[in-house]
């Protein structure tokens, strides 16, 4: 059985290879993932998207690399930080996450929170 830093950190991979699938099935799969209730800021720093504008913005997208830096356990809430590059045609870009994530009563890991920003 995995321990929780290992499925965190799966997850978080995960996050980043949906995302830029961005079809029906990545919507999908974010539905599940994310909490009832989303706060995700985008790396405009002044975008805020709860959860239901997140997922009408999910589309197919460059790729995005995931480095996941450190991963804080603490009892049912988890907190990632992780560096993802979005690989581009115009080049290179890198953004730096902090992600907070609550287990369930499935026991299951839920994103709720995302703060995003350029590296």
């Amino acid at each position: 059985m995995e321990d929780d830093i290992d499925v965190l950190k799966k997850l978080n991979v995960q996050i980043g290879e949906t995302e830029t699938v961005g079809d029906a099935a990545a919507r999908a799969w974010f539905e599940r993932t994310l909490a009832p209730t989303l706060a995700f800021r985008r790396a405009d720093l002044t975008t805020f998207d709860d959860r239901a504008a997140f997922l009408g913005k999910i589309k197919p997208s460059d790729r995005r690399d995931t480095v996941v830096q450190t991963v804080d356990v603490i009892g049912d809430a988890a907190f990632v930080k992780c560096v993802v590059t979005v690989r581009a045609a115009a080049g290179d870009k890198r953004y730096r996450n902090l992600r907070l994530f609550v287990r369930d009563a499935a026991r299951e890991w839920r994103l709720l929170g995302w703060a995003n920003e350029p590296v």
